[in-house]
């Protein structure tokens, strides 16, 4: 009987709700890799798709009283996602806190993109999207250089908001597949001599081969982004200063030289610095006689012995993180002065990163003296960054070296020079690797298929006597568990339970026999299997299914990768043991195993059960269609055997009843009555006892006095492992008081009378041997009475006499009188 029916629906969007689109945005010029946000700056034909679902209460696979109609709404919309200036691919996609990454789908690599139903125009070239060609035509455009990604039908969820997006982005220079980083060259180069978007492509600008050898030996590599409007002058000296150089205005052209002050080899170069001085500077070239060379030296504040680099880690999502360089030694003499946080996002390489603080610290801490002093017109070829020696007496400098910072020239021609002190060694250090960290992936995983579910209905026993399905299922090491669905035409689906954590469960190694005591198993999973007690197994609270048999273990033994040795086993716990073969299913039954119970109805019938996996986080959940079904015809759950089997009261009259306990879920009992190894009758009842007597036997072509009774419990068409109870009915005991008395030719012999329940009637043996045995012999005299004349007798013989009383059950072995004898009259 029906409840009816309870509708609910969800309300229904009618247009997409923009929140990350803008206008008069500057085009991003990307290098390296680097992630970026997109803007979206065209959509349409946005589209609500309801889906109503039904469930029904009463429980899993049941015929629920009350059906619940659920409609909820999922939108699309075709739109079009601008990245910037032209790239070479977009590899990873962040749609608010969950990441898509390439992954293998039947042994093809899908992309992101993919994943998500995206194209992408990389700007290179571009043609018309031929969703606008076909749907739009009037705003079909090529958006020449525009790298951008579209979807005729992007899947927004249930929200018709566009969630924010973040696009790892392979953009100009990146040097390999390995190494993902630009050279700051030719980021510098691209930026100022690009036709199309050049800062200056007029400028003159000097060979930057120098600055390219430099940046590549010692692994200096950068992934700008440029997403704002900016002086190029503030964007180029950023870049050049984070990586150990400076710009030189030349009238040769303008000119990036690197500070760097030792040779250098990476990357497939090899730099080596020139520090020749160009000049040895003494009195005689100095023109300020009474001073020739000014010193000054930073204040003590400024000496900055710890410097700290904000930067983006790749390997983190891009998130922000600062990286330090400290110099102890002189902490510990000077106290800690820490520099603010320089902001340096075109480092994304944690190594890269630090190797670039610590050149920073070291020019703070030990670049400290500047050194001012004028020279003629005929030093006019001087540069900033070139190498000369000063030598002043008052000074205590003798061919000192310097680094020129700064040229001044006035009208006159004479050139005021600052300088700084050349200390070798501070422009070079060593790139210490840092410790590797992926920081918080913010449950992004990607879970993985489950692998291959063993699904069973467990014995009524396990089960309170309720039909159930259980399963064992796990997954891969991102795999925290699914949810369960499950279909009776495998087109529609409904929702049954999740599983949270991995089963146990693998195959059998090598076979084992019925009587075996140990077994080798081999789990799919890195979960381990521990020993038990001997009271877990008497309350079999470590079951395990081989095939399918049940049994219980004691003791676990970690073997190998994933491999245990299972021994003291309790073999065939509700049905009888069984031989096994190699790689033969074994599930560990645990509160890990999924179950649910099965309405009587659907016996017979195939279910389809589906398994959507999400990560340890519960998170980055499996499409319903992207996952296999599993199919299972129900026969229900076995029956345990019956317990207690007995006999109700002793058999020693004309029938026996046996009674044993009810089991749990048993529609009837299948009762057998054997005899001499022979089924003489085979009955179904519905009560827990059974009754056979003398008339039975009899119909059955007995009697016989000892039987065998096997009882089993029938269920869902199964029936359980047979109990057997041996029972038989006691030969009546002797007769007593046998007395014989003479007579004429004849002897009257009288007995007590028998107490079996079952007499049937008495027999008496006579014969003239002493000691004869009356088994050997026909019975002289059979009948009901308890005394008897024997006439005819040879007058004055002796004769000998036994008495046997007799039941229904059969002649077999009496039990008989002692020996009387007595003479004849």
């Amino acid at each position: 009987m029906s409840g009816g029916t309870i509708r609910i629906s969800a309300e229904k969007s009618n247009s997409l709700r923009v929140q990350t689109s803008a206008y008069g945005l500057c085009l991003p010029l990307i290098y390296g890799r680097q992630r970026v946000a997109a803007n979206m700056f065209w959509y349409s034909d946005f589209n609500a798709i309801a889906h109503t679902t039904t469930s029904k209460s009463g429980g899993f696979l049941g015929m629920g009283k009350t059906k619940t109609k659920n409609t909820t709404y999922t939108y699309q919309a075709a739109l079009m996602l601008g990245l910037g200036e032209s790239i070479t691919s977009v590899d990873t996609i962040w749609i608010d806190k969950d990441q898509v990454t390439a992954k293998q789908n039947g042994g093809a690599t899908e992309t992101a993109l993919a994943q998500r139903g995206l194209e992408l125009f990389t700007g290179q070239n571009n043609s018309v999207w031929g969703y606008l060609t076909s749907r739009h035509p009037d705003q079909a455009l090529t958006y020449p250089r525009l790298a951008y990604i579209c979807s005729g039908a992007y899947d927004l969820g249930e929200s018709a908001t566009l969630a924010n997006h973040g696009f790892e982005v392979t953009g100009k220079y990146s040097i390999s597949s390995t190494v993902l980083d630009a050279n700051p060259a030719d980021v510098i180069y691209d930026y100022i001599k690009n036709p199309n978007y050049g800062a200056a492509p007029d400028l003159n600008l000097a060979s930057l081969s120098q600055f390219r050898t430099y940046c590549a030996a010692a692994n200096l590599l950068v992934s700008p982004a440029f997403t704002e409007q900016r002086s190029a002058y503030e964007a180029i000296n950023d870049l050049v200063e984070s990586v150990n150089c400076a710009v030189v205005a030349s009238a040769d052209g303008l000119k990036i030289i690197p500070y760097g002050d030792a040779p250098l080899t990476g990357n497939g170069y090899t730099y080596t610095p020139n520090l020749t001085p160009v000049y040895h500077l003494t009195d005689d070239d100095f023109l300020d006689q009474e001073e020739p060379v000014r010193v000054k030296r930073s204040r003590d504040s400024d000496a900055y012995n710890h410097c700290q680099i904000e930067y983006v880690n790749r390997h983190n999502q891009y998130n922000t993180e600062i990286v330090e360089a400290k110099d102890q030694a002189n902490i510990e003499m000077y106290g800690l002065r820490t520099e603010d946080p320089v902001k340096l996002n075109h480092f994304c390489e944690p190594v890269i990163a630090r190797h670039a603080v610590q050149l920073r610290m070291q020019r703070k801490l030990h670049i400290r003296n500047i050194y001012e002093f004028e020279l003629g017109w005929k030093y006019c070829r001087l540069e900033p960054m070139d190498i000369v020696t000063l030598t002043d007496s008052s000074l205590g400098l003798n061919q000192f070296p310097v680094r020129i910072k700064d040229i001044d020239e006035d009208d006159d021609g004479q050139l005021t020079i600052t300088a700084e002190e050349l200390v070798i060694g501070v422009g070079s250090a060593i790139n210490y690797d840092l410790q590797s960290s992926n920081g918080y992936q913010g449950g992004n995983e990607d879970p993985g298929p489950v692998f291959a579910p063993v699904i069973f209905e467990p014995p009524l026993e396990l089960t309170d006597g309720n039909n159930e399905v259980w399963v064992a299922v796990a997954g891969g090491p991102n795999w925290g568990g699914c949810q369960v669905w499950v279909s009776y035409d495998n087109q529609s689906f409904s929702q049954a339970g999740a599983v949270y954590g991995a089963a146990r469960y693998g195959q059998l190694i090598g076979s084992i026999d019925a009587d075996d005591t140990a077994l080798y198993v081999e789990l799919n999973t890195s979960l381990q299997i521990y020993s038990s007690s001997t009271v877990a197994v008497e309350a079999d609270v470590s079951l395990v299914l081989v095939g399918n048999e049940y049994l219980s273990y004691l003791n676990s033994t970690l073997t190998g990768q994933q491999t245990y040795q299972l021994t003291d086993l309790e073999r065939g716990r509700f049905n009888d043991a069984q031989a096994h073969t190699d790689n033969t299913r074994v599930v560990v039954l645990d509160s890990a195993i999924f179950n649910a119970t099965v309405n009587k109805n659907l016996i017979g019938k195939t279910i389809y059960l589906k398994f959507t996996s999400f990560n340890s986080l519960e998170r980055k959940h499996e499409q319903l269609a992207d996952v296999a079904a599993y199919s299972y015809t129900l026969v229900g759950g076995a029956p345990g055997g019956p317990a207690g089997l007995s006999l109700v009261a002793p058999f020693n009259g004309n029938s026996f009843t046996v009674q044993w306990s009810f089991v749990s879920g048993a529609s009837s009992y299948v009762v057998q009555i054997l005899s001499d190894g022979v089924v003489r009758r085979e009955v179904e009842v519905t009560s827990t006892s059974y009754s056979y007597g003398y008339q039975d036997a009899a119909t059955d072509g007995g009697p016989w006095r000892a039987f065998t009774v096997r009882v089993a419990s029938r269920s869902n068409g199964s029936v359980s492992a047979f109990a057997e109870l041996n029972v038989s009915n006691p030969v009546p005991a002797a007769v007593v008081n046998v007395i014989a008395v003479p007579g004429t030719n004849s002897i009257s012999v009288s007995w007590d009378n028998s107490s079996a329940p079952d007499l049937k009637d008495y027999q008496v043996w006579l014969s003239t041997t002493s000691g004869f045995d009356p088994a050997t012999m026909a019975a002289s005299w059979t009948g009901n009475s308890t005394n008897h004349t024997f006439t005819g007798l040879a007058s004055g013989a002796t004769y000998y006499i036994r008495v046997a009383a007799r039941d229904v059950w059969g002649a077999g072995a009496l039990n008989y009188s002692g020996q009387v004898s007595q003479a004849a009259g």
